[in-house]
């Protein structure tokens, strides 16, 4: 897999949104930085460690990951049959280029990415084509899950992970949250992140270097959204910048959701690993 444009003559450019797909990878690795564990070897697997924690904790067999991405924390989970054993995943994502690039991961690792699709009311073929699937679409899945997860700050995002600047509303999050919240089995639950306030704090990884680039994060909040702004500087020297905006959500705002839908265990938590700032929710559906 390459990365960058072959003829360019500028030194820094803005990115196609396949680009970030081909490395957002690397800007996980910023994210959880590299710890000198010989357990979990990265801060990284700390937070798929956290995750299957607790996975294991309430039994669960059946788990649906509605914003996977790459395949981050769920293709993890679904690789680590020796502390999840019988474990079921599957994934869904808006996004056909990071399931692209989750189908590639499956590939190097010999797994069969057929096996990560959900069975579907209609058939439409096993593997990336029957992932792709927004949040109102959940309801063409078939069956319900003792473990849902919706993170990586992914309902704050929707309509915008793939670029544009008009952020959605919070009740129209809050019906998306609905629809993804149906997907939860009686006594099941739903795994939900998003930042402790509005004013998250900025982050500026320097120069950190990972993968296949070197990174250049920032954070700002301004009057209606969340402004995030990523640089990854290439081995050639080429600089590509990257940009989304975001709801002002926080993960108060998602307690208070899941508290109107009936579910329980709603505080939010700092789970081992994850992102300074940011909050989680793993509520149980009566």
């Amino acid at each position: 897999m390459t990365v960058g444009r072959k003829a360019l003559c500028r030194d820094s450019a803005w990115g196609t949104h396949e680009e970030f797909a081909q490395l957002y990878g690397s800007y996980l690795d910023a994210v959880y930085r590299s710890s000198s564990s010989p357990v979990t070897g990265s801060g990284r697997w700390k937070l798929i460690h956290s995750v299957a924690a607790e996975v294991r904790k309430r039994g669960v067999r059946w788990l649906l990951d509605c914003a996977a991405g790459t395949g981050f924390p769920a293709f993890d989970l679904a690789m680590d049959t020796d502390s999840l054993p019988g474990l079921q995943v599957h994934c869904t994502d808006a996004d056909i280029e990071m399931l692209t690039i989750l189908a590639w991961r499956a590939k190097r690792k010999h797994f069969d990415v057929g096996r990560l699709a959900p069975p579907l009311g209609t058939d439409l073929g096993r593997g990336v084509g029957s992932m792709r699937l927004d949040w109102a679409q959940l309801r063409d899945v078939q069956q319900t899950y003792d473990y849902v997860m919706c993170r990586g700050n992914s309902l704050a995002y929707a309509n915008t992970w793939g670029g544009g600047r008009d952020v959605t509303s919070l009740p129209t999050i809050a019906g998306y949250l609905t629809q993804i919240a149906k997907k939860v089995r009686p006594g099941g639950f739903l795994h939900v992140d998003a930042p402790w306030r509005l004013d998250l704090p900025q982050e500026d990884y320097g120069r950190v270097v990972s993968g296949a680039a070197s990174i250049w994060e920032q954070v700002t909040t301004e009057s209606h959204a969340r402004h995030w702004r990523v640089d990854f500087k290439l081995p050639t020297g080429q600089i590509l910048k990257f940009e989304r905006f975001s709801t002002l959500l926080t993960i108060l705002d998602v307690k208070t959701i899941l508290d109107q839908l009936g579910f329980a265990e709603t505080e939010p938590f700092q789970l081992q690993a994850e992102r300074p700032g940011f909050g989680v929710i793993i509520a149980k559906r009566p």
